[in-house]
């Protein structure tokens, strides 16, 4: 999959996880029915800084990557990512979001105070991403054991938002072992794997685009604005 994609896609699980985290810990809609949910459980600026933290950890497994071309991509798509995480920041700031509820709160409180956890956090942090780039494409960086290692390095450096990352991380990883090209998702296990799905771009990839934007749409429309969405007839609700 392109950059792009996983980016999309990883906002568009971690949106999607915090929607239903933010409904089962409403007691008012735990019962209501996934068809008639339209109150709105997220503000603009949480709702951004959740797609922002998903699609940075979309990116993640691919700071192995090496080669001219995808390295123009995935720095074009950093680019983008800072931009996001910046207006975020900026409706944060704005007070857009209620006290208490405001994910990047922890940003704002620490900025400028790293403590040992911290240091901690990024130090492991640089090392996975080195020991990534060091072991080539769809090597370590690409693996459960990295993964892991992620979750437990964004759990000391950005407690805050961890889950979401790692649950980015995590779509990239499921997106590539769709495809052709093997993963060494057993690392350190040498032997690759793929189930050879689809190839890494083409249709496939721009059909997966359009899927996680279109999710995410129906999740700003549905989490933020509010708008009770037409459910399709004879689909399951939840209830």
């Amino acid at each position: 999959m392109t950059g792009r994609t996983h980016m999309a896609v990883g906002a568009a699980v971690a949106v999607t996880a915090g929607l239903a985290a933010a409904r089962l810990a409403d007691p008012s809609v735990a019962s209501a029915s996934l068809a008639s949910m339209g109150d709105a459980s997220l503000s603009p600026a949480a709702f951004l800084s959740l797609a922002a933290a998903g699609a940075a950890g979309g990116m993640l497994p691919d700071t192995d990557v090496a080669t001219s071309e995808a390295s123009r991509e995935l720095r074009r798509a950093w680019a983008a990512l800072v931009a996001l995480l910046a207006l975020a920041l900026a409706l944060a700031a704005a007070g857009a979001l209620p006290a208490g509820q405001d994910p990047l709160a922890w940003l704002r409180e620490h900025a400028g105070r790293l403590g040992p956890d911290q240091l901690a956090g990024c130090m492991t942090l640089v090392a996975v991403c080195a020991v990534g780039r060091a072991s080539g494409h769809r090597g370590f960086s690409h693996s459960l054991v990295a993964l892991v290692a992620t979750y437990a390095a964004l759990r000391l450096a950005l407690p805050a938002l961890a889950v979401p990352l790692a649950l980015g991380y995590a779509s990239h990883l499921a997106l590539d072992l769709l495809n052709k090209t093997p993963l060494r998702l057993l690392w350190p296990l040498r032997r690759g794997v793929c189930l050879g799905a689809f190839a890494s771009a083409g249709m496939a990839d721009g059909l997966v685009l359009g899927l996680a934007l279109l999710a995410l749409l129906c999740s700003f429309a549905r989490g933020v604005l509010g708008i009770v969405l037409p459910w399709p007839p004879g689909l399951p609700t939840w209830s």
